[in-house]
């Protein structure tokens, strides 16, 4: 029967079959000449190209440049809820147009044909070329240019339901995609508040204070050597039960080796009976020597246990969640490179000495090191609960799209 895995109640009919070519008219995108200003100057037709994908999602109502009429060939503009597919260079890759525009030569664009307008709900298409884009990346013309067999695509079966069906469905993920959007734009709003008081509420260059503070603090903060507040941890084990091994990245910190979305350093826990390990504890520092300036330096707010000898480890008797925003300033990351050693054949690393060199502004007051590290350690929480959201919705979304399209 041609009918998907998953459908709504009331649908037991099968898909109408037809191919690509049946239904949609194709034609090509173009680039106007550079060389002609009149084909540029105040634009006003979108003319789309990956980048607006990239920046804007799968819906575009208008682009990053424009063109002007006089550009536009005789066959006219793309028609508003119409198709763009990325047939050359990145393939794979749709939008849908909303709006009387063109595109550049990497795409093609797709639209209904005249006498079939009725019989399909525009953004039911749109999803439906998500099974185009998977059959694009495995079909491609060898030789010169990637390009996607067009020839093969138009001869491909496309399947489609009822036209209520087709609402009921392109609904559906019309409601996804606005949770995976207003997630997105919560963790970019909470990364922003981030971002905005790691500048506030620390001393910048020339200051000894911050300017924003919790009540009831006030004076100027210590200028101190990492060595004045970090002892270096040196203590090895083996694996066992109260010391399990860990992982160490730059995006996520300390991890458990299964949460790892690579496998590919499997390389460092060979031997895992007999292999020395150094020691971390919940709320020790850590870093990698090679990658501390891409963000490789974290606080463990895992749990006791053993990494990699090639990290480095450090504990303190400030409060942790305030030192790793110290450490994790962006303008510190950046002067990390100054007293990183190496050369180009030889890998430029922090060594934990000239680790401990390096100075920074602490506030002297224990009680505003916790409010500060407990604000920043409560955004850092709801960033990844939403991180964790988003992703989770991103799977949904992917196993429907499997499952709801035939």
């Amino acid at each position: 029967m041609a009918e998907p895995k998953i459908r709504f109640k009331n649908h037991h009919s099968d898909w109408e079959r037809t191919v690509v070519d049946d239904v949609f008219e194709l034609r090509n995108g173009y680039t106007p000449s550079k060389n002609v200003n009149q084909y540029w100057e105040n634009g006003v037709i979108p003319w789309f190209r990956m980048e607006d994908i990239r920046a804007n999602g799968g819906i575009l109502s208008d682009s990053i440049q424009h063109i002007t009429p006089q550009a536009v060939k005789g066959g006219g503009l793309f028609v508003p809820y119409s198709i763009i597919l990325a047939t050359t260079a990145t393939i794979g890759v749709h939008a849908m147009i909303i709006a009387d525009s063109l595109a550049n030569q990497q795409f093609t664009n797709f639209s209904i044909r005249k006498s079939l307008i009725d019989k399909y709900d525009s953004y039911f298409i749109y999803y439906a070329f998500y099974k185009i884009d998977e059959w694009s990346l495995k079909n491609t013309n060898s030789g010169g240019l990637l390009s996607v067999d067009i020839k093969g695509l138009l001869k491909q079966p496309f399947l489609t339901p009822s036209k209520t069906e087709q609402q009921q469905i392109a609904s559906y993920f019309k409601s996804l995609d606005v949770l995976i959007q207003s997630t997105t734009k919560k963790i970019a709003s909470l990364k922003q508040l981030k971002s905005a008081s790691l500048i506030s509420m620390f001393p910048q260059a020339g200051e000894t204070k911050p300017r924003v503070r919790f009540k009831g603090f006030e004076g100027d903060w210590e200028n101190i050597n990492l060595s004045e507040v970090f002892i270096e941890r040196h203590e090895i084990s083996t694996i066992t039960e109260s010391l399990p091994q860990l992982s160490f990245t730059i995006a996520e910190g300390v991890i458990k080796p299964e949460d790892r979305k690579s496998n590919k350093r499997d390389f460092l826990i060979k031997d895992i009976d007999t292999k020395k390990y150094l020691v971390t504890y919940r709320d020790d520092i850590i870093y990698n020597p090679a990658n501390v300036i891409y963000g490789a330096i974290h606080k463990n707010s895992l749990c006791n246990g053993v990494v990699s000898p090639i990290y480095k480890i450090f504990y303190t008797d400030q409060n942790a969640d305030f030192m790793e925003c110290i450490v994790r300033k962006p303008s510190f990351i950046q002067e990390m490179t100054i007293f990183m050693e190496g050369t180009v054949k030889k890998l430029k690393t922090l060594k934990p000495e000239s680790f401990l060199k390096m100075s920074a502004y602490i506030s002297p007051s224990l009680e505003e090191q916790k409010k500060i590290g407990d604000f920043f350690h409560s955004l850092n929480i709801q960033i990844t609960l939403e991180t964790q959201r988003l992703d989770k919705l991103k799977q949904i979304k992917s196993a429907c799209l499997d499952k709801m399209f035939v």
